[in-house]
Formats: structure tokens, C-alpha cells, sequence
């Protein structure tokens, strides 16, 4: 958590020289004076590492490894005031245990911001993963249909991305993805991105099961992938709106990453630190009614990280499909929250 803080200071310095220009074009896009706005969500998520040997003639695909986090159903509540966005999800029980295993979940997400930038900061914790190919090497799983299962692999994300978007007089990102605007015409608007993360994987033994170790040679005891990572890279993102209230959004963003990984080793093997670029990207969109008081939408997800090398590849994935209802509330102004708009700290918040 301190990690998370850290970072959430460090991008934030950074991002409070992008200062946002008073006023906008109101015949594009309105702000809510109701400042307070509460939605509960339901989302179905899916979360995957793929690993591929390069050491091995494998054309039967025998040793590609599919780990996929049994944590698919998640609901929750988003807090939207001003220019803050607090999320909090809680995993669904699932119905697949016996045959997939249980994943253990935790997310929290926090968002500041408003039209010319936004910083979105995140924490993802998944322990528990099943291997997807296990038909590959288990002839038994035909029979039993159980996964091969290992619950002691745990998977930790922390994020910071930082979206500035050229076009903030006509164009409103949050009208899409918040409560707090509502685009009144179609825009479009370039959009340049920073994304610095860390990511963890670790367990109590190999990664690699049992049946397909002799694959991947002296990796085979590897039980540790931690990857600090930086990224600066653009794109695109579209509001288009139709009779008023209907509204859809595509973004993508893509560009090169530079990855300082730690790779762990049970012993006798050493473990290495390594510097790798490789490719990143962001891909959502959202689509829902936005009325006065009340909106709907749904919103799509998906960021990809490829941690290529000579020998072993992985590919962490994450996408997610997000519903919401929400409503504003007319909420008197604290005090304290009213000196602090006074203040230049406010006015640098985008």
C-alpha cells in the first residue's frame, strides 16, 4: 500500500503542472452542480497469464500454460464528488469451486481529475488460479472436468495512468466513464498517456506444473515475476451522442513500455534482473442513457502487457464488462471542501 501511495504522489506532482482552463463550451458538454453522485455496479472480469516456452518444438501446444483468476462476478459501489471517483468491488461466490478452484479478490480504485486530465490510480490482488490447458497433459480432466489448480499463486497489480486530452473545451472523457458530466454533442480529442505500474507474481513453488517442467529447462523452478514498468504513448477517444441522452465511447491508447523485471528461483537457481521495451495498450469504451438526474451505462475494459524474452514468453490480460446505475444527489458544499477550491491545488486538478 505505501507503494500505491507513492506513486499516487509522484504522478500527481507531475500531473498538477497541467492546469485546466476556466470555462468550456457548454453547448458540448454540461457539469453537474449536484455534486454528489452514487451508482452500484455489476461487472463480469476476466483476468489471465498466459506463459509460452521457446526452448522446445512444441507444435501439440503440450506446455502452454493459460492461468485464469476463478473471480469472474464482481459488484460493487463508485462514490463520485467533484473531481474525485472512489470504487470498491467485492467478488461474487462462485458455482465452480470444486472443478476451478477459489480465488481470493481485493480492488480498489481512485480517480482524480476532470476534462483536461485525469489520474487513475488502482490496487488488484488475485490468489488462486487454474490452468486453463490442462487437457493438454491430465488425460484425467476429460473425465473429471476439474482443473489443475494452484491456489498458492498470487498476483498484484498497482497502477497509475495519466490520460491528458487535447480537446477539454469540447470534449468530456468523464460524461462516458462518471456521473458528474454529460456530453451534449459528438467530439472527438487526441489523448496523450503515462502509465507506471508494478506488478507481482509470486508463489511457494514452481510456476510451472508438474507434467511440463522438462519443458522449459532451468526456468522450471521459477516462482517469482515482479515487473516495475513505464510507459508514455497516445491515442484517440470519441463521444458520440444521439438524441440528446444516448451516448457511446471509444478510447484506445497504445505505445512502447520499458520493463525492469526481477525473475525469482528456487534454489540452487539465482535469480536475475533484466531490462526488456515491449508493448502496451488501453482499450475501452461505453455505451448508456445520461438523463438529469439519473444515467446507465456500459462500460468495456481491456489492457494487455507482454513480458517477451529469448526463451519464455508471458502475456498478463485483463478486460471486463462494468454496469451501472447511478443517480445525483443536491448535496450542501462543505466548508472545508470550499476553501480547498479557493486554493491552487483545486485549480491544478484538471
Amino acid at each position: 500500500m505505501r507503494l500505491l501511495l507513492f506513486i499516487l504522489y509522484f504522478v500527481f506532482i507531475t500531473g498538477s503542472f497541467f492546469a485546466q482552463k476556466k470555462g468550456w463550451d457548454s453547448t458540448y458538454y454540461r457539469k453537474y452542480k449536484d455534486k454528489l453522485i452514487v451508482s452500484v455496479f455489476q461487472s463480469y472480469r476476466k483476468y489471465g497469464i498466459d506463459i509460452e516456452q521457446k526452448l522446445v518444438k512444441d507444435s501439440l501446444g503440450l506446455s502452454k500454460i493459460a492461468y485464469i483468476a476463478e473471480a469472474n462476478l464482481i459488484y460493487g459501489i463508485e462514490l463520485n464528488y467533484d473531481k474525485f471517483n472512489l470504487s470498491i468491488g467485492f467478488k461474487s461466490p462462485s458455482t465452480q469451486t470444486q472443478q476451478k478452484g477459489d480465488t481470493k479478490f481485493r480492488n480498489i480504485a481512485l480517480n482524480i481529475g476532470g476534462n483536461r486530465w485525469i489520474l487513475e490510480t488502482s490496487y488488484r490482488s488475485y490468489t488462486g488460479f487454474y490452468n486453463k490447458n490442462t487437457v493438454n497433459y491430465d488425460t484425467s480432466f476429460t473425465r473429471t472436468g476439474i482443473y489443475d489448480q494452484f491456489p498458492h499463486i498470487k498476483s498484484e497489480a498497482y497502477k497509475t495512468k495519466f490520460l491528458y486530452f487535447t480537446n477539454p473545451g469540447k470534449f468530456s472523457f468523464k460524461s462516458g466513464y462518471s456521473g458528474n458530466y454529460r456530453q451534449l454533442k459528438s467530439a472527438f480529442s487526441f489523448v496523450l498517456s503515462a502509465n507506471l505500474y508494478y506488478n507481482r507474481l509470486n508463489s511457494d513453488s514452481s510456476f510451472f506444473p508438474y507434467q511440463v517442467r522438462n519443458y522449459y529447462d532451468t526456468h522450471r523452478s521459477m516462482n517469482g515475476l515482479n515487473v516495475f514498468a513505464l510507459a508514455v504513448y497516445g491515442g484517440g477517444s470519441w463521444n458520440l451522442v444521439l438524441w440528446k441522452s444516448f451516448f457511446t465511447n471509444i478510447t484506445l491508447v497504445i505505445g512502447p513500455e520499458g520493463q525492469w523485471r526481477n525473475y525469482n528461483y528456487l534454489s540452487p537457481y539465482s535469480n536475475r534482473t533484466l531490462f526488456y521495451t515491449s508493448i502496451s495498450g488501453d482499450l475501452r469504451g461505453s455505451i448508456g442513457l445520461n438523463y438529469t438526474k439519473f444515467f446507465i451505462r456500459l462500460t468495456g475494459t481491456s489492457d494487455f502487457s507482454w513480458y517477451n524474452a529469448s526463451q519464455i514468453s508471458y502475456l498478463s490480460k485483463y478486460g471486463s464488462a462494468h454496469i451501472s446505475l447511478g443517480y445525483r444527489f443536491k448535496v450542501k458544499e462543505p466548508k472545508v471542501y470550499h476553501n480547498f477550491k479557493q486554493s491552487k491545488w483545486y485549480k491544478r486538478l484538471g
